[in-house]
């Protein structure tokens, strides 16, 4: 796990070592344990990394890595889950090993396939390859995105890294603010500038499940190479924790000690059991709460027991949370408003400080089993279109629509009024019209919202409105609970966080899952998960696996905290706020905050953490 820059230009730049030093220095908290860099011989193109040693800890693991020819360099950030088979395979063909790295597969695999290499290679992984030759560049993000690569196209040339902040060395990058960007933050549960957008209109983020190609500095495609099949397939609760097992163990692989988050939920109960299962003994285990008295904790105390594993619990601190915003602000180099960020800081903060580099955590559990509330309501609206014929059922939805305005009648209106792939957009764009209308001096175009949201089901959506809504949740609109959530605040504190309910295997079969097997219309505690559940029943007591859902952080509510301890921080934010450039109104970013202490229902708690975000990026210079 580890960070990465690199730059490319179309002439030579007699300074580019030291731009890549210095941009290579913005990373170090991503790999405080080694660093490397190498430049093209016309000193055109180089790339800088930073390592966090955790497969191979000799420095024969040390990036730059390059081939046997020494015409290619690779840097990567991320873990390659069966390097171990790949490397068996490339050896028997005659590729040469430098190291035990895992990342090094990656480079003789491109050797031998070229940019095909992505369709093998399993786990986490943003990386680049540059041609020592002529400059030129490959990169890959892995196909959910756990690990980020931002990008940069100037009129010198390109460059690239694993955070924003590393791409400010160069002055040449236009940092004038996107509309677009912010406009696509403030939707719904957005809690984060989606891909590909930054809050910048000169940086990009290259999207989950693409591969970016540069050469002669500018960026001559982006392509996508991952889009899992959504026809429903028949599986068993066993295939399922045959799967989850197989995911837990190749993210046991490490030269290093593993511990896990443990909520005393579902999702990292399990991950424990099976690391238990494995031969893994008394694991560290680490949990957030309120306080002393909070329900999650009281959970995880009973999960650890159970589990023999040597727990830490960690309290709420409003002040020092406070504190970690304002870092991981500027280390994500863009505003991101999302509570369990800090939450996650906290915990990390102290995983590092007691001597640990890796934990496995439950993230994209919910995504891709339906695990959050309201999934019950999602499952009644797609039964209802899935049984009745679209040609009746759509025209009275588009004429209801309008009639039955915002809420949950409207939303479902709007959803079966339009077909797949367009039905989230359509959510969108409506509530678009009322924010943005509202809060900018000149709203962006709608159409920001369809090229966001339709991409991602170009090649066919699901039939069923439910599935289309989890996967783009899964690859986007969640993303700040389960990509950004697993890095930012981990990396902070050059922790990695592996995933096993992120395992390709795994996330491919369970997306093949008819949306029955894993959620019900019953308003219970039963209804959410039910394959997953159905899995683990021999593995875990009933009590605990059908609890009632507690998302992290549950008892830590946002609209208490803003109202609470964070309220006179809040206050001097919109006093005089930041028009970012004239694209806000001042009076109606000062109405919204009048109108969400008066308790107004449409200025949720939400939205104002999302605007006082925008602000506090801006007061705390985060963007230098």
């Amino acid at each position: 796990m580890c960070g990465f820059a690199g730059i490319t230009r179309n002439t030579p730049a007699p300074n580019l070592n030291a731009v890549l030093a210095a941009m290579s220095q913005r990373l170090t908290h991503r790999g405080p344990d080694d660093h490397g860099q190498c430049l093209t011989n016309n000193k055109a193109a180089g790339v800088a990394h930073r390592r966090l040693s955790i497969v191979d800890l000799s420095s024969r693991g040390r990036q730059p890595l390059l081939n046997e020819q020494r015409t290619l360099a690779l840097v990567c950030n991320g873990e390659i889950y069966n390097h171990r088979e790949l490397r068996s395979d490339l050896e028997a063909k005659g590729h040469r090993f430098q190291s035990g790295s895992d990342s090094e597969v990656i480079l003789h695999l491109y050797e031998d396939q070229g940019p095909d290499l992505v369709h093998k290679i399993k786990g986490m992984f943003a990386f680049a390859i540059l041609n020592l030759h002529d400059g030129s560049v490959f990169c890959a993000r892995d196909p959910v995105g756990k690990k980020p690569l931002f990008y940069a196209q100037t009129q010198t040339g390109v460059a690239f890294a694993s955070e924003i902040p590393a791409l400010f060395e160069l002055p040449e990058i236009d940092l004038s603010i996107d509309a677009e960007a912010v406009g696509l933050f403030l939707l719904r549960n957005v809690r984060h500038i989606p891909d590909p957008w930054t809050l910048y209109k000169g940086i990009r983020t290259l999207s989950p499940g693409h591969t970016l190609d540069i050469a002669h500095g500018q960026v001559t495609a982006i392509k996508p190479y991952w889009r899992p099949s959504f026809i429903p397939q028949t599986t068993t609760a066993q295939d399922v924790l045959t799967a989850f097992d197989r995911a837990v163990e190749r993210r046991r692989i490490a030269d290093v000690e593993i511990g896990a988050l443990l909520s005393g939920g579902v999702d990292s109960t399990a991950i424990v059991d099976s690391l238990n299962r494995q031969g893994s003994k008394s694991v560290r285990t680490y949990a957030f709460g309120l306080d002393e008295t909070d329900e999650e904790l009281a959970r995880a105390r009973r999960a650890a027991d159970m589990l023999s594993t040597r727990h830490v619990e960690i309290l709420f601190d409003a002040d020092r949370q406070h504190d970690l915003f304002d870092d991981l602000l500027k280390q994500h180099g863009q505003p991101v408003m999302a509570l369990p960020l800090t939450h996650a800081s906290m915990l990390f903060e102290k995983i590092r400080n007691d001597g640990l580099k890796v934990v496995l955590t439950g993230h994209g559990a919910d995504e891709v089993f339906y695990g959050y509330d309201g999934a019950s309501n999602l499952h009644t609206l797609s039964n209802l279109q899935d049984s009745l014929p679209n040609t009746l059922l759509s025209p009275l939805a588009k004429a209801f629509q309008g009639i039955l305005g915002d809420g949950r009648f409207g939303d479902a209106a709007r959803v079966l009024a339009n077909p797949p792939g367009r039905r989230k957009s359509a959510l969108y764009a409506f509530e678009a019209r009322h924010i943005w209308e509202k809060l900018f001096s000149s709203p962006p175009s709608l159409d920001a919202i369809r090229r966001w949201s339709e991409p991602w089901f170009a090649h066919g959506a699901p039939k069923s409105y439910i599935d289309e809504a989890a996967y783009l949740g899964l690859m986007q609109e969640n993303a700040h609970a389960v990509t950004i959530a697993a890095d930012l605040p981990a990396m902070a504190h050059s922790i990695e966080v592996r995933c096993p309910f992120l395992d390709r295997d795994l996330l491919e079969l369970a997306l093949t899952i008819p949306y029955q097997a894993k959620v019900s219309f019953r308003q219970d505690q039963t209804n959410g998960k039910r394959i997953l559940k159905k899995a683990l029943e021999g593995r875990l007591p009933r009590d605990l696996l059908y609890a009632p859902k507690r998302g992290f952080g549950y008892f830590v509510q946002e609209d208490a905290v803003l109202r609470g301890p964070w309220k006179q921080r809040l206050d001097e934010a919109f006093q005089e706020p930041d028009d970012y450039d004239g694209l806000f109104d001042p009076g109606a970013l000062r109405a919204a905050k009048a109108a969400f202490d008066r308790g107004d229902a449409h200025v949720p708690a939400i939205l104002l953490a999302k605007l006082y975000a925008l602000q506090r990026y801006r007061r705390i210079g985060g963007h230098t």
